[in-house]
């Protein structure tokens, strides 16, 4: 997932309303901008991706210190010891969390279960109810 060209995309959308206005305003190829939001930044040049996101008021999780110390490694540690399970659920609270803490993130927000809550076995009585109440409620958002 690059939540990076999703929010460069929105926020040029923001600021300059097209890519061309904003790639115009860079004085770069429309075409660099275009690759940067079709393929994310990782693929891109560091430099010219830096250059946008400072211009964008994005700030980059590189600007802040990695630490790696003892803490960090028993969590690697257990984390690589878990099934795939054990490792979607984690990857579903770190994303959570890291949303919560980059609120421009908030409204592309996504968690799902693994497999579901409906992958193959019967829902309990409780699940069901759960369910219940789930439906109505996008229900009540289909009707507004």
């Amino acid at each position: 997932m690059d939540l990076y060209k999703d929010l460069i995309r929105k926020r040029i959308k923001e600021k300059f309303g097209t890519i061309e206005n904003f790639s115009k305003h860079m004085n770069i190829p429309r075409t660099t901008v275009n690759f940067i939001l079709k393929n994310g930044v990782s693929l891109s040049n560091y430099g010219m991706v830096s250059t946008i996101l400072k211009e964008l008021d994005i700030h980059s999780i590189n600007e802040q210190p990695i630490v790696i110390d003892e803490k960090v490694l028993d969590f690697i540690k257990i984390y690589s010891s878990l099934d795939d399970i054990g490792k979607h659920t984690v990857a579903a609270v770190a994303e959570t969390e890291y949303r919560r803490l980059h609120p421009e993130f908030l409204e592309d927000a996504i968690i799902a279960a693994y497999g579901s809550i409906t992958s193959g076995k019967p829902l309990t009585e409780e699940e069901n109810a759960i369910m219940d109440i789930v439906d109505k409620i996008k229900k009540d958002n289909n009707e507004k």
